[in-house]
C-alpha cells in the first residue's frame, strides 16, 4: 500500500469512528472541508498536500502524522495497556531508544551506556532481520533542519540501523564528519575504493546557500576513517522515516 492511498484509508476510518459511517457529506458540512475536494482525495482523483492534511486532521481530531500509521503511535510505556484496550497485541512492537540527536552515532561513543531520551515503539515487521544480534542496532532520533527536503522534515524522527554501513549509492545514511566532529544526516551520490560524495536532498536555490547546505555535495575522504575500524564514515542507514507534519505556530 502507498503513503497516499494508506493516508486515504485511515481517513475512512477516522470518519467513521466519528460517527459518520461513511456520510462524506454529513462530515464535510460539519468539518467545513468541501465536500467535493474530499471526494476526490478519497476516490484517488487527486493527491493531498500538506495544508489540506493539516485541516482535514483537525477536523477528525488527531495529529496530522498519525494518519500515517498503519496503527496507533504512542510512547511506547503505553503501547501495552492502550493497545490491549483497542485489541492491537503489543508484541507487534519493539522498543527502540530515541536520543537527543544523532551525535551519539560518533566514533568513540558506546551507545549502549548511554542514557536515551524515551523510547518509541517500531513496527516489528519493518525491522531487519536479525537485528536482536547487536544490542542497540536499530536507534532513532529526531531531525532538525532542512537540508533533507522534501525526504526528511525539520522534526521528523528517523530510525537507523547501525549494522547497516555497506555504501549503497542512493540510500540515505548517517555519517561522520572528520573535519567537523559532527554527524550528518545525507544521501550517498558517489562512492569509490577512497572517496565518496554525500548530499541533502534539497535543490531549493536559496536553501542550498545557507550554511546548512552551501558545503554540500561533500566529498569525504573514507581512507582517514580506516585506523578507527570504520573504513566508511557510515555510521548506519536510515530504514524508517516518520515525517511530524508539526502545525505551524500562529503568528
Amino acid at each position: 500500500m502507498n503513503v497516499q492511498m494508506g493516508v486515504r484509508e485511515n481517513i475512512r476510518k477516522q470518519i467513521d469512528r466519528l460517527g459518520y459511517k461513511g456520510n462524506l457529506t454529513r462530515f464535510s458540512k460539519d468539518a467545513g472541508i468541501s465536500n467535493s475536494y474530499l471526494n476526490e482525495i478519497l476516490s484517488g482523483k487527486r493527491r493531498f498536500n500538506e495544508d489540506w492534511l493539516h485541516k482535514v486532521s483537525k477536523a477528525l481530531g488527531v495529529q496530522p502524522y498519525e494518519l500515517f500509521a498503519d496503527e496507533p503511535l504512542v510512547p511506547y510505556s503505553k503501547v501495552r495497556d492502550e493497545h490491549a484496550q483497542l485489541g492491537l497485541p503489543a508484541d507487534n512492537f519493539e522498543s527502540i531508544k530515541l536520543f537527543d540527536d544523532p551525535l551519539s552515532l560518533g566514533p568513540g561513543n558506546e551507545i549502549s551506556e548511554i542514557p536515551p531520551s524515551e523510547y518509541l515503539p517500531f513496527l516489528k515487521r519493518y525491522l531487519p532481520r536479525g537485528y536482536k544480534s547487536d544490542p542497540d542496532r536499530i536507534v532513532a532520533f529526531p531531525t532538525t533542519g532542512n537540508s533533507m527536503r522534501p525526504t526528511i522534515n525539520s522534526g521528523s524522527i528517523i530510525w537507523i540501523d547501525r549494522k547497516d554501513v555497506e555504501p549503497k549509492e542512493g540510500e540515505i545514511y548517517a555519517f561522520w564528519l572528520v573535519d567537523s566532529h559532527a554527524v550528518t544526516v545525507k544521501r550517498l551520490i558517489k562512492h569509490s575504493k577512497r572517496y565518496c560524495i554525500i548530499d541533502g536532498d534539497n535543490k531549493n536555490e536559496e536553501d542550498r546557500k545557507s550554511e546548512e547546505l552551501r558545503d554540500f555535495p561533500m566529498v569525504i575522504d573514507c581512507k582517514e576513517n580506516e585506523d578507527s575500524g570504520h573504513p566508511w564514515p557510515i555510521r548506519g542507514r536510515v530504514i524508517w522515516i516518520l515525517n511530524r507534519l508539526i502545525e505551524m505556530p500562529k503568528e
